[in-house]
């Protein structure tokens, strides 16, 4: 028997709150600007709600004025007066009106109302998919994690974005009109000069790497491949280091390959300056003891954040980095290696490995372009490589797929000769960025400290300088 007593559970709404805002858009022309840029119709409860809002809005697009009459003309051109009320019922919302100087508050318990019912939605829609137990486990948890992702991102508005908007810098991501930003840019260009100018993203503190790619981008894809042995998680890790250590951005990597101490030990021989194998053993001296101590200290004031779970699914790895973006507000993603992840369930069997592939390339883009932060994939290459004079990489021998090049926005391939043959530019790294979707392309130096595993800014002798040097001791010369 049913219990009198017991309270219907009803959808989270505020009847005052929507006739507020309501009736400050029919009876103030700012009101009704504010409103109509921050609301949509589906945030009203409210079915005559909903109507008299969808006309405010269009009224608003049409740059015409609105009130009483001519919103209730509009309801009855459509017939859909008498189902809001009528005009007694416009009148009341005019009546009802609070003071328009509040409407933004007003349209912020709208929107959290709206809110929380889209989250009751999401939840049952995610409730009846566990319930049936439709698709994979790892399916159903990462679209739950996009659901909520999705909802917790609410400022990006599904009906695009208009040109002027971005001009006049209502909806830009500084807020400024271009032609002011414009202006500060020139301002600040006369100020700092060619170099400091002309980065756009994150510096990574690789000189020509980031005048070439004009630093780390939010929502780029970039790819550092090579063949095994030629440094390419440590070239990863560097700029993990200079991106966090430096520039003291939150950073998340996810290494598949080696394990959280096995990093940590690499980032304290990088950033110490001392050599590996004296670290592993504990030969140091006590200089060397003072500069791990320093380095150790240093990296404590700074958040780098390390998941190495081995084995991980490419939809996995999307509900951490969001849970890391959440929670860290990581600025920089590092993932090595993409051959080490796992396509979703419908590649399961196996046997179509360059479809899973490219499955996983385009979900790491999609991640980058959600998360709105540079992510940087390690990739192998194909034994092709080996077989070829001077074993210098191609866009061809990205390893079982052709759609990593196409979804990344940057192709780079480490070489060190030495690796081939051990007397050919001993020290010498070369980064050979191929791909560059917004920029040029090119070769670049980089000296590798073996001992440290660490690249570094290459630094070419001053033959200036040496024939300085010569001239001083040419009196010292038996000739």
């Amino acid at each position: 028997m049913n219990d009198p007593k017991k309270k219907v559970k009803v959808a989270p709404h505020s009847k005052e709150s929507e006739m507020m805002v309501l009736g400050c858009m029919l009876t103030n022309v700012n009101a009704l600007n504010v409103g109509a840029d921050a609301l949509d119709p589906s945030d009203f409860y409210f079915n005559e709600h909903h109507d008299i809002f969808g006309i405010l809005k269009e009224i608003y697009k049409k740059d015409k004025p609105a009130d009483i009459h001519i919103v209730s003309e509009e309801l009855k051109r459509i017939d859909k007066l008498a189902q809001v009320g009528g005009v007694t019922y416009l009148t009341t919302l005019a009546q009802y009106a609070g003071t328009s100087a509040y409407i933004e508050e007003y349209v912020e318990l709208v929107r959290d109302k709206a809110l929380l019912r889209r989250m009751i939605t999401a939840s049952q829609t995610i409730e009846k998919k566990a319930l049936n137990e439709e698709g994979n486990v790892h399916e159903t948890l990462d679209h739950a994690q996009s659901l909520f992702f999705n909802i917790s991102q609410n400022a990006n508005r599904d009906d695009g974005i208009l040109i002027k908007e971005l001009l006049s810098g209502v909806k830009s991501e500084s807020e400024l009109p271009y032609l002011k930003e414009l202006q500060e840019r020139q301002d600040h260009f006369k100020e700092c000069g060619q170099d400091e100018t002309a980065m756009t993203g994150v510096p990574s503190h690789f000189t020509e790497l980031d005048e070439m790619i004009s630093g780390l981008n939010p929502s780029h894809l970039i790819i550092v491949a090579g063949r095994p042995g030629m440094g390419k998680t440590a070239f990863c890790l560097n700029i993990a280091e200079n991106v966090c250590f430096k520039n003291d951005i939150p950073v998340g990597i996810f290494s598949l390959e080696m394990s959280a101490d096995q990093l940590l030990h690499r980032l304290i021989c990088s950033q110490s300056e001392v050599e590996s194998d004296k670290i592993k053993t504990g030969s140091l001296s006590g200089m060397e003891y003072q500069q791990v101590v320093a380095a150790v200290n240093m990296m404590q004031k700074h958040k780098m954040v390390i998941d190495d779970q081995p084995g991980l699914k490419i939809t996995d790895l999307r509900a951490r980095a969001r849970r890391m973006k959440e929670v860290h507000n990581v600025g920089l993603i590092i993932v090595d290696y993409l051959q080490l992840l796992s396509g979703s369930s419908n590649f399961s069997s196996g046997d179509n490995r360059q479809g899973e592939i490219s499955e996983i390339s385009r979900m790491l883009k999609n991640l980058a372009r959600e998360l709105n932060v540079p992510i940087i994939c390690g990739s192998q290459l194909s034994r092709k490589v080996e077989e070829r004079a001077g074993h210098r990489p191609m866009m061809s021998d990205l390893r079982e797929s052709g759609s990593i090049e196409q979804d990344s926005d940057i192709v780079t391939f480490l070489l060190r000769p030495e690796y081939y043959d051990p007397h050919n530019k001993p020290g010498l790294g070369e980064l050979i960025v191929a791909k560059n979707r917004h920029g040029k392309v090119g070769s670049i130096n980089l000296t590798y400290r073996k001992e440290c595993v660490q690249f570094a800014n290459y630094s070419p002798i001053d033959m200036a300088a040496n024939a300085d040097n010569d001239e001083a001791f040419s009196a010292f010369s038996p000739n």
